[in-house]
């Protein structure tokens, strides 16, 4: 399961059960046009500020300073399922971006509130791009969501699944989740509550914001990191249709070549091609929207280790920065996405 290109202008906007547009450019109230996310004055909502409070008490919990979540410009529309803002910064010239893309890159945290690691991985990656040199973000831009999953995150005993027990990586609608998802659970999981995937795809809010982020910038590649099964892995479109073996084979060894790249740059961290599942942000986007999905998986959840993962991984999550994979695109886009309507 390897994943090649981008462009995703044709996904539909998911809507929330109230029929709320979600976080895509129509939404005025999330525009961001500077060429950094951190500016002067910051001035977010009363309810990100409170957000912010609960992230400092997180990172105090787990001894890793101020998080100084409050001196950034966060863009919010969405909500968690217990109403906790779901935050994402962006990095570089997003009205530029809307008429030229970009080199872009999203970047993933906090999928499963459970690994702990990655939250603190995420705020390390935004500590180390406010320091880049504005020439940095020319041609560039970034996206950054460091807690997908709030709810499960601030538990008192941190899950895998959010507040409704779903786990939000097994709910996005792939084409097979209708036949898959749930039989794959019971058969395959033993109907391990763990890895619950809803009792329909896209039930959740959390998969509603990462589907609608991806909408909005449409991304070259994406990132998401999770822990701790020590791997680094690709997802991507089936290059054995005849029609598009041609030009995906091109795509293949760019996005390949960054996959090695990166494992280079992180100690040989080791390749695994790790199975697809239904319902799976790899599966959604990298295999059916031609987006080159990696998932990191860093060695273990154990909050004292966050400095060292971000050590061993920067070099190579820099280098995804600033790959440029759009010279990969061929315009190929999936006809058949799944238009939510209100009550999905």
């Amino acid at each position: 399961m390897f994943i090649i290109a981008a462009g995703c202008s044709s996904l539909p906007v998911v809507q929330s059960t109230s029929g709320q547009k979600e976080e895509s450019k129509q939404s005025t109230d999330t525009t961001e046009t500077t060429l950094v996310a951190k500016i002067q004055p910051v001035s977010n909502s009363a309810k990100v500020n409170d957000f912010c409070r609960k992230i400092d008490e997180k990172f105090q919990e787990y001894s890793w300073g101020k998080s100084r979540c409050d001196e950034f410009q966060w863009n919010h529309v969405r909500n968690s399922v217990l109403g906790d803002p779901l935050i994402w910064l962006t990095f570089g010239d997003e009205k530029e971006h809307e008429s030229n893309p970009q080199n872009s890159t999203m970047l993933f945290c906090g999928v499963h509130g459970d690994e702990i690691t990655p939250v603190k991985f995420c705020f390390d990656a935004i500590y180390a791009v406010e320091k880049l040199d504005k020439d940095f973000f020319k041609n560039r831009f970034l996206v950054i969501a460091p807690i997908v999953n709030p709810d499960s995150f601030f538990k008192k005993i941190p899950s895998r699944t959010n507040h409704r027990n779903v786990d939000i990586n097994r709910n996005f609608p792939t084409k097979d989740w209708p036949a898959k998802a749930l039989a794959m659970w019971r058969n395959y999981y033993k109907s391990d509550k763990r890895r619950f995937p809803g009792k329909k795809a896209v039930s959740e809010p959390e998969v509603v914001f990462q589907m609608n982020i991806i909408k909005r910038y449409s991304p070259d590649k994406i990132i998401s990191v999770h822990a701790p099964l020590t791997m680094w892995d690709y997802d991507g479109p089936d290059d054995t249709i005849e029609v598009l073996r041609e030009v995906l084979a091109v795509r293949e060894f760019s996005a390949k070549s960054l996959l090695v790249g990166m494992s280079k740059k992180s100690n040989n961290y080791r390749i695994k091609d790790y199975p697809v599942f239904p319902g799976s942000l790899g599966n959604w986007a990298g295999n059916e929207r031609n987006i080159p999905t990696f998932t990191l998986e860093l060695p273990t959840s154990d909050p004292a280790k966050t400095d060292q993962y971000w050590e061993l991984f920067k070099n190579a999550i820099m280098s995804a920065f600033t790959t440029d994979l759009r010279g990969t695109k061929s315009g190929i886009v999936d006809t058949d996405d799944v238009t939510t309507k209100p009550g999905t």
